[in-house]
């Protein structure tokens, strides 16, 4: 009777496993070289699986009584590892995952079958050894679903492509950037709608399954303009959404340290950006509705500025826009607070007067990001009155400085989706302009910056430290260095380490009296 005990234990922790597991997997994108970094970055958490595995061979193939009791022990190590925990995004049981539970599933049936079939200890061992191997099964099962997988989304993403090629008069437009892309994509969207009928790739779609699904589900004919957030995590990323979306269009906001674990150098960063002017520089066709193809790029960051000038275009029109007065567009005497920001937009170019910008949106971050916009608008001929009108409507994107609050003293930033070296600090100076609050930031750090993440998290803890007044380090991923960095620039009790970010707003309101704004700089996903 024991061994169905035994058994019913093993399919609940491989059931448990597989979930969790595949949720990694999908968290991931599916992408062979994240999901073996993540492996890489978390072996720590396989330990009991070799615990239990080394244990079994004892005790099975050995004989080796002792063992008995480190396998019943593993068990309920396995049981504790695995039990279901609260998730910041739920496992989406697309067509893909539900393939690949049902592949795991199989498999782990094949090693509970000798069990059912001998009813005894020797066909109790190959359950176990299941048991102990069950994330090595189910990443065995991801690996030959691969090519059947990849099949499926090259011929998804050679539907959209067709349906892109049939609209010879669809102005598109790739939006690329280290950061900034989202924001500038919806200010763009939100400013050419006054005038035309406009696509955008929704919330934070930005791969080429995330062009693909817009393309194919909210596309439509009416429409004369598709706004496509373009993302990268390695060379060629940007090339392959670009075959699909086929720009004519171009806009990269700016290059920086951003998925240096799988770039590994900021040139790589550089270039992969620059696949969506190659496609916009081969491209010599000219759409008769629209005239030359535009090329906006940030010509505040050098890097982004000194590869351009190695490029020759063909039929296409190149404009710089940023801070700086050597720009084409650029925005000038900036001012604003916790209530908003006035600045104005000002262009080197003739064809193009002063205009006077006033916006709820806060920090030169969404100015530069609105100077972008506000240029695209203007060259595909919106009417200033109409831009200057609206601007002063845009909300902030959600989670990229969004501002909130849970009473009238107590004001969030809310920065979760944001931080990057750059944006962290910007956000920083962001928390300086409110006056009479008790400054707190709340934050587990920045990732994906290969061997410079705890120089970056320290040196920006450092910084943040000289402006608030308590921070918050959340979970262990970066605790180290942002405790480091913090405590060269504060006293070590306002520095607080906490495991989660809901447990952290909770001490701020309970423990911290008088006004505050909390600062909530990124949020890192579950499989970190």
């Amino acid at each position: 009777m024991y061994i169905y005990r035994y058994l019913i234990a093993c399919v609940v922790i491989m059931a448990l496993t597989l979930l969790s597991q595949v949720h990694i997997i999908q968290l991931n994108s599916y992408n062979l070289d994240q999901q073996l970094l993540w492996y890489k970055k978390n072996k720590v958490s396989f330990v009991m699986n070799l615990v239990m595995l080394i244990s079994a061979i004892l005790y099975y193939e050995l004989h080796f009584i002792p063992a008995y009791f480190v396998v019943i022990i593993s068990i309920f190590g396995l049981l504790i590892e695995n039990l279901p925990r609260k998730r910041k995004k739920k496992l989406v049981y697309t067509k893909r995952v539900i393939r690949l539970i049902f592949l795991c599933s199989v498999f782990f049936i094949l090693t509970l079958i000798p069990a059912l079939v001998y009813k005894n200890e020797f066909g109790l061992k190959y359950a176990m050894y299941g048991l102990a191997l069950s994330p090595l099964i189910v990443f065995i099962a991801y690996l030959i679903l691969l090519p059947i997988e990849n099949g499926f989304r090259r011929n998804f993403m050679n539907e959209a492509k067709n349906i892109i090629d049939r609209n010879t008069d669809l102005y598109t437009i790739g939006i690329t950037g280290s950061f900034g892309k989202t924001s500038v994509k919806h200010y763009v969207d939100r400013l050419l709608k006054i005038k035309y009928s406009t696509c955008m790739t929704p919330e934070s779609f930005n791969t080429a399954m995330g062009a693909t699904l817009t393309i194919k589900n909210e596309l439509r004919n009416i429409n004369e303009i598709f706004v496509c957030e373009m993302g990268a995590r390695r060379v060629s990323d940007i090339k392959e959404i670009c075959n699909i979306v086929s720009p004519y269009g171009c806009i990269i906001t700016d290059v920086g340290n951003m998925h240096l674990d799988t770039f590994k150098t900021i040139d790589n960063v550089l270039k992969t950006k620059f696949e969506l002017v190659d496609s916009m520089s081969h491209k010599d066709i000219i759409i008769d509705k629209w005239g030359e193809g535009i090329i906006l790029l940030n010509g505040d960051n050098g890097l982004i500025r000194e590869e351009a000038e190695s490029y020759n275009f063909t039929n296409k029109k190149v404009y710089f826009y940023g801070l700086n007065p050597d720009n084409d567009f650029y925005a000038a005497n900036i001012s604003g607070g916790s209530d908003g920001t006035t600045f104005y937009f000002k262009s080197t170019i003739n064809d193009f007067d002063e205009i006077k910008i006033k916006t709820r949106l806060l920090g030169n971050y969404n100015v530069v990001n609105l100077v972008a916009a506000i240029s695209y608008a203007l060259l595909l001929k919106v009417r200033k009155e109409d831009i200057i009108k609206e601007v002063e409507n845009i909300e902030t994107v959600a989670h990229r400085l969004q501002l909130l609050s849970y009473d009238k003293d107590n004001l969030i930033i809310d920065d979760a989706y944001n931080s990057n070296p750059k944006g962290a600090r910007n956000a920083i100076d962001v928390l300086k302009t409110f006056d009479g609050y008790k400054k707190i930031i709340i934050t587990p750090g920045m990732v994906e910056l290969n061997d410079k993440q705890d120089l970056e998290n320290e040196d920006f803890a450092k910084y943040a430290g000289e402006v608030v007044d308590y921070a918050i380090v959340v979970g262990h991923t970066n605790k180290i260095p942002l405790k480091n960095g913090f405590e060269k620039s504060m006293t070590d009790e306002k520095v607080i380490c906490i495991d989660k970010v809901e447990d952290a707003i909770s001490f701020v309101r309970e423990s911290i009296e008088g006004k505050k704004v909390i600062l909530l700089e990124n949020d890192l996903s579950d499989n970190y």
